[in-house]
């Protein structure tokens, strides 16, 4: 490949980097105006989805092009696939973020039912050193610290089963705190999709280094 197609490359890498930071961005902020009842901080999440959609659109396609104009072999086509993949995660996450966003509206006037808001917070912060680990390892090429993510995968997991159980008992229990926990149950689904994508995008980032398929825990007991 010449040294140009390579310079593309590069530089459509830092960019799908960008994109999936930019995302987390949005999901971090979601979580503030979560923890803060902050309207405006959700108002500018929820603002940022026509920006994450349109870049969404265009990294494709030049994904796509990268492969229909040069015709990339081996670790280069595995940059490339990756990326794509990389690119549709990160929609999502930023996509959840902007609907937990859109959720924290619900709280004019309430406050928080504290223990099971404390739990969302404190899974919210496993999601997102998840989704740290892997855009730096995208970055670098590192991939030890994918070796990690299953065992964060298996803690979200746990803490999703504990909130939907104290939502259900604290609905059944004050019909005033229907309207948090309703929402609670809606965050706390996409928190553990977020942690499934970042799992997807491990084992995708483990492929281009390696061209190893292997499950997220495969990467694991590899490490």
């Amino acid at each position: 490949m010449n040294e140009y197609f390579h310079l593309e490359l590069g530089s459509y890498k830092d960019q799908v980097n960008w994109y999936g930071r930019f995302a987390l961005g949005m999901l971090k902020n979601s979580l503030m105006a979560f923890e803060t009842i902050d309207r405006e901080i959700a108002a500018d999440v929820v603002r940022q989805k026509e920006y994450i959609a349109s870049q969404y659109d265009l990294l494709n396609e030049r994904g796509v092009l990268l492969i229909a104009l040069n015709q990339p072999m081996a670790t280069d086509l595995r940059i490339i696939a990756c990326s794509l993949d990389m690119i549709t995660s990160s929609e999502r996450v930023g996509r959840y973020g902007k609907d937990i966003g859109e959720l924290i509206a619900q709280f004019t006037d309430r406050e928080h039912v504290t223990p099971i808001a404390k739990e969302i917070t404190e899974m919210g912060d496993v999601t997102n050193s998840m989704l740290e680990i892997v855009y730096n390892c995208f970055a670098t090429g590192e991939i030890e610290p994918l070796g990690s993510l299953s065992t964060m995968e298996k803690s979200v997991d746990e803490m999703y089963t504990v909130i939907y159980d104290d939502c259900v008992t604290a609905m059944g229990q004050y019909v005033s705190v229907v309207p948090q926990c309703s929402a609670y149950h809606m965050i706390n689904r996409y928190l553990e999709r977020c942690a499934d994508h970042a799992c997807r995008m491990g084992e995708k980032v483990y492929y281009m280094q390696t061209g190893k398929r292997t499950s997220i825990d495969g990467i694991s007991r590899i490490g």
